[in-house]
């Protein structure tokens, strides 16, 4: 292993987006590398200068002044070490494949501080733009502000060296929409209930953190024992308004209609997601919405206000909260808070008092650790030029 791995201010290809917020103050520094050659240079010049390692670089402008852009002249004073949830290779054991996604491989894993068991999402960055190795960062940014029982835990990021990984939390009992497929009718319409109002619940934390989900669907609803957890950040944006590339490929069965006219999406857009998903938790035996369209009749009947029938194990009540979520005006959609009120009743009326997380499946229902849900798949090479950041003042 490169001497450079091991110093407490390597922060291996972490972006210059994700280091600048760490740089505060004039002098601050860290050390990066950057996905774009097989090789890591070991030739280390600053400023005319020469340096056999960067430990003799760190020592001589910390002692001698450099001059940054625009002519200021500053001396290394703090190093920056890794954050909560930098992580290393060394904090984690891989231990086998469990599904592959769009992103890459997943395996189950162990985290060893705590040996929890962890899902570990692998990217491989051939792409000399990086655009793989941002998309992941985007996915990381978003995951760490969030801690709900009804949202997947986060627990890091690991760049110090490829492949890259995404380090969450283990849903042993792989996404709601595997289950429905298998369970049929032994998963009882309590049950959907419970599984519906469980996922308004992550979904109303989300919404509270000005977080649009985009991508709402069984397929992104994990399970945990009888906890159900919103997973795949993959599109998900902490802001209020997002704009698409509506050229790019959208999952057009749980598009709401006004995205096609507007590119636009909003926390409406996620309530309109959430329609669908009522529609696929009582369809039984379950298929996918619309499964005997092709996606552009499903987008043009959408556009002109045709919706699916009610499912047909849905309760009433059930229909007509969906209906309202996915009703064509989307200022008339229900808020993500309403919705979780109105399931919270609906929950209530079929399952009682209890716990909401307890029985949600009776005993029988066995679930195979092999068949995961492609959310908790996603993401080698070695590193290339190491950088040092910031030898200009923090910003």
């Amino acid at each position: 292993m490169s001497e450079e791995y091991r110093l407490p201010y390597f922060h291996g290809a972490l972006l210059n987006e994700d280091a600048d917020k760490l740089l505060t103050i004039d002098g601050d520094f860290l050390l990066q590398s950057k996905c774009a050659s097989d090789k890591v240079n070991k030739i280390l010049l600053l400023a005319g200068r020469l340096f056999p390692n960067i430990e003799k670089l760190i020592t001589y402008y910390k002692k001698n002044n450099l001059e940054c852009v625009g002519g200021e002249q500053i001396k290394l004073k703090r190093a920056i070490v890794k954050g909560k949830f930098q992580l290393n290779h060394s904090d984690i054991k891989i231990m086998k494949k469990i599904g592959c996604g769009a992103y890459g491989t997943v395996y189950k894993g162990l985290l060893l501080r705590n040996l929890a068991p962890v899902a570990i999402k692998r990217i491989d960055c051939y792409d000399k733009t990086e655009q793989t190795l941002i998309d992941m960062m985007k996915e990381a940014r978003v995951m760490q502000l969030y801690d709900h029982i009804n949202v997947v835990r986060f627990f890091g990021f690991i760049v110090d060296r490829a492949p890259y990984l995404l380090v969450m939390e283990y849903c042993k009992d792989g996404s709601v929409e595997n289950k429905l497929r298998t369970g049929g009718k032994r998963i009882s319409i309590p049950a959907r209930v419970n599984i519906a109002y469980q996922v308004s619940c992550g979904l109303e934390y989300l919404h509270s953190k000005m977080c649009i989900h985009r991508d709402i669907a069984t397929r992104n609803c994990l399970l945990s024992g009888n906890i159900v957890k919103l997973a795949d950040f993959g599109m998900c944006r902490a802001t209020v308004v997002y704009k698409i590339d509506l050229s790019k490929p959208l999952n057009v069965r749980w598009l709401a209609p006004e995205v096609w006219r507007s590119g636009e999406t909003r926390f409406c857009t996620d309530i309109y997601a959430f329609a669908i998903t009522l529609w696929e938790l009582f369809e039984i035996p379950y298929i996918h919405p619309y499964s005997t369209w092709k996606a552009y009749k499903v987008k043009e009947k959408v556009m002109a206000g045709y919706r699916l029938p009610n499912a047909s194990d849905m309760p009433d009540d059930v229909a007509t909260l969906m209906r309202k979520c996915w009703d064509h005006d989307p200022t008339r959609r229900p808020s993500a808070k309403e919705v979780r009120i109105e399931l919270g009743k609906i929950n209530k009326k079929f399952n009682g008092d209890d716990d909401i997380h307890t029985a949600i499946f009776s005993s029988s229902l066995v679930f195979d650790d092999s068949v995961l849900s492609s959310s908790q798949a996603g993401y080698s090479r070695d590193f290339s030029t190491m950088q040092l950041s910031s030898f200009r003042k923090s910003r």
